[in-house]
């Protein structure tokens, strides 16, 4: 009986709430789930929704707890997961995860693994490390006065519990585990780059797992993996679902072609023998998913975002298309870090190669501007956030939850 009693309450709807492409958002129970639809109830009814018309997922009820498991294996395909007893051998990474169970990964699918638990002091170090593009694997040790990190690069043959067998300069050297803070991976000459998942899906313990394929069926959803191996996973373990991989890119995300901080005021004299233009560039450049003060993220009338641009005026911004984009979406405002302090005003000015998309002065007693503008076709996206009405000053553009949809092949 209560078997039975545990299976119907398994089986009972999850709360949802989806995110479309078009920015929509919706709330209801999800029924099921897989890599083409997903079936959920909402306002009575079943709907049907096919995964090539949403960017996000998300299960209220899968906020859980941060995982206490010291390790952490990140993947080429931007998997994180956390666990313990850690090994290699010739041809794999294993991991035991408490919301994963065992791990098993083909070692050119690892990007790098920490073997000791998380330390703040280590971890801007430990960041530039796993970024190296490298060849040979690194070795990454505490210094024995705990004043930091020091690397060797060779080669990481084997590890498990005890030891690690590092080969350098044609030696192996055994060196125990206790010893070492890390490993990044080497990446071979040509390495074909990973392909891109279906979807990423997050945990409430903060792991991320990339997936091929997925489907759910009484409670759990079924995730194939982008190295094949098939786990399941309670979706009451599920924080979020990413589709928007392959989808769309955040204008944030993109290295500029070119920026340039021209002036903080129309007669150029705030800043005249006060700063260089260097100077100025770094207290006043575009800021990414932050405010000019570097103090919060973007709002427009008490709206937070968690992605876009601050862009102070007079700047200039381009970007590198090359024509893999059907449109530009985001909500234009002046950020309320300064919107509450006086009139600001900019002229928004945005170009498509030589074709003006876009040419608005925003106030910031304006509500915030919904912007779709096609950029099929576009090599080359310029944005010029401009002098408003010729008076204000410390005008902070908002271009909030700037995306590019990709165009679909």
């Amino acid at each position: 009986m209560f078997t039975l009693f545990l299976s119907l309450c398994i089986a009972l709807p999850t709360d949802v709430q989806i995110t479309r492409l078009s920015g929509a958002s919706e709330t209801g129970k999800l029924e099921s789930i897989s890599t083409e639809s997903l079936l959920m109830q909402s306002g009575g009814q079943s709907v049907t929704i096919p995964v090539s018309d949403l960017l996000l997922i998300t299960m209220p009820g899968g906020a859980g707890a941060a995982s206490a498991d010291p390790q952490r294996l990140i993947l080429r395909d931007g998997s994180e997961i956390s666990g313990t007893a850690g090994s290699r051998t010739a041809k794999a990474v294993s991991l035991t995860s408490g919301g994963l169970g065992a791990i098993e990964i083909p070692v050119d699918a690892v990007e790098s693994i920490r073997l000791q638990a998380d330390n703040p002091t280590f971890r801007p170090q430990w960041e530039t490390f796993r970024k190296r593009e490298t060849t040979k694997d690194l070795l990454i040790v505490a210094k024995r006065d705990g004043s930091g990190l020091d690397f060797l690069a060779g080669v990481v043959s084997s590890f498990d519990s005890e030891k690690l067998e590092f080969l350098l300069d044609g030696e192996t050297v055994p060196v125990p585990l206790a010893r070492v803070y890390g490993v990044v991976f080497g990446k071979a000459d040509g390495a074909a780059p990973s392909a891109m998942p279906a979807g990423k899906l997050s945990l409430g313990t903060g792991d991320q797992l990339a997936m091929k394929e997925f489907t759910s069926a009484a409670g759990q959803l079924q995730v194939v993996t982008t190295w094949g191996q098939t786990l399941p996973v309670p979706l009451d373990a599920v924080r979020q679902i990413d589709l928007s991989g392959g989808r769309l890119a955040y204008l944030s995300d993109l290295a500029a072609l070119e920026e340039k901080f021209l002036g903080a005021d129309p007669e150029n004299s705030l800043l005249s023998g006060l700063a260089t233009e260097e100077q100025q560039q770094l207290l006043f450049g575009p800021r990414r998913d932050i405010t000019i003060q570097r103090q919060s993220k973007l709002r427009l009338r008490g709206r937070e975002f968690s992605k876009g641009l601050c862009i102070h005026s007079k700047t200039e911004m381009s970007w590198a298309l090359d024509q893999k984009y059907r449109s530009l979406e985001c909500l234009a405002g002046i950020d309320d870090e300064v919107a509450s302090n006086g009139t600001h005003a900019v002229q928004l000015i945005i170009r498509g190669d030589d074709k003006v998309l876009f040419d608005r002065m925003i106030t910031s007693t304006d509500e915030p501007i919904p912007v779709q503008l096609s950029v099929e076709g576009v090599s080359t996206l310029h944005v010029t956030v401009d002098y408003g009405d010729g008076e204000s000053i410390c005008d902070w553009l908002d271009l909030a939850d700037a995306k590019l949809l990709l165009l679909q092949e």
